[in-house]
């Protein structure tokens, strides 16, 4: 479907459908912020405001929804090894840096030739069955009920594509607290504590050495694959001409700029998902009141009640994060399927890696030499056919 046709296809937003579509990648960044906190001893509050400025810095330049999520391969590593805030803190700042100066550069040009559409599709293919494979292993103790009750919230979510007048992601976390606060033991004591900036100590020689060798080097590529290249073609199929501000180079700087910031502040790295993008548009958001609406609520949430901030997140019950993330998975996924041939199958031996490594960067490696290896065929065409005696 072209990016025209999609845009004409578009319904009409409400505000209501937009702060209900600000909540649907919740299932991404709620896990991982809280994992951050509880085992790297990451600062909650500085972690949100970062996070809040970044969504609503995006909306206000972009004017279309655009995501902000943690970068996933990093942090993954990150609580993986247990690893300090600063040495997290510093792969962002590095990270930032990088991604700054390939925009400043126009390298970002040069990057995307090597993103052709089946490699795009496969990071996307890729990225889609990695967050379902996610979703299966948010509760660290399910019941066969969580499953039953995750999987029914995902398929409500899919059939509910349709009911464009109906918020279902907001109903569902709304409903997901209010369960938690009358029928379980979760409580809140709510109390104030105004944040204030500081700087992370993240300019050591030893820590930012550790940090480009161990979490750098291997999210670089999946970020400018997903985050830069992947996420500037999906907001031109969703939103068309409105997107006029998204490319590469716009979204590289912006990425670049945040994770500079939130590096010195001993912030989470950042970035602009594709798969964050797809779950904010398929519960509803069509403007940027979305980022406006969820980087209001963090921003909030981290300014005026840091200590509470996660405990705050932590009422949406896991089950309801399953379903809502593996709805986005399989909506992403499905972005490959309007390829054909021998690019359908670059997509899918890449989704196929990533889902069975949870190693974009290895999956767009091999999609790149499998590409590379077909345009050399392709050039040497058939061999010459004997002269006739």
């Amino acid at each position: 479907m072209s990016t025209e046709t999609t845009a004409a296809l578009r319904p009409a937003s409400t505000l209501l459908h937009d702060v209900s579509g600000s909540l649907a990648d919740l299932g991404v960044m709620v896990p991982i912020v809280a994992a951050l906190v509880l085992k790297n001893h990451f600062d909650a509050a500085t972690v949100l405001v970062a996070v809040g400025a970044l969504y609503i810095a995006a909306g206000l330049y972009f004017r279309v929804p655009v995501p902000v999520q943690p970068i996933k391969a990093a942090a993954a590593i990150a609580i993986a090894r247990s690893l300090p805030p600063a040495t997290l803190a510093a792969a962002g700042l590095l990270l930032g840096a990088i991604l700054t100066i390939a925009s400043l550069t126009r390298a970002t040009s040069l990057i995307e030739r090597l993103f052709t559409k089946p490699i795009v599709r496969g990071v996307q293919l890729g990225v889609g069955l990695i967050l379902l494979k996610t979703s299966l292993h948010l509760d660290a103790h399910p019941t066969p009920t969580t499953y039953v009750v995750a999987s029914g919230i995902a398929v409500v979510l899919l059939w509910a594509r349709t009911w464009r007048r109906v918020p279902i992601a907001l109903a569902l976390v709304v409903g997901g607290i209010a369960y938690s606060l009358a029928f379980t033991h979760a409580r809140i004591t709510v109390r104030s504590a105004l944040w204030h900036p500081h700087t992370a100590h993240v300019f050591s020689p030893a820590i930012l050495g550790s940090a480009f060798v161990l979490l750098v080097i291997p999210q670089l590529p999946l970020t400018f694959g997903n985050a830069v290249v992947a996420l500037s073609d999906v907001e031109h199929r969703y939103f068309g001409e409105a997107a006029a501000r998204v490319s590469p180079t716009t979204v590289s700087l912006s990425c670049g700029l945040a994770n500079m910031c939130a590096g010195v502040l001993g912030g989470m790295p950042m970035c602009h998902g594709s798969g964050g993008l797809t779950a904010h548009y398929q519960a509803g958001a069509r403007t940027n009141r979305m980022n406006f609406a969820i980087g209001g609520a963090l921003l909030v949430l981290g300014l005026a009640f840091g200590p509470v901030a996660v405990g705050l997140l932590g009422l949406i019950p896991v089950a309801v994060l399953m379903g809502l993330l593996a709805f986005a998975g399989a909506l992403h996924a499905a972005l490959a399927a309007d390829l054909r041939g021998s690019d359908l199958a670059v997509a899918l031996v890449m989704g196929a890696i990533g889902l069975a490594t949870s190693n974009l960067a290895l999956a767009l490696a091999v999609g790149l030499a499998a590409i590379a290896a077909r345009r050399v065929v392709r050039t040497r065409g058939p061999a010459a056919a004997p002269p006739s005696a």
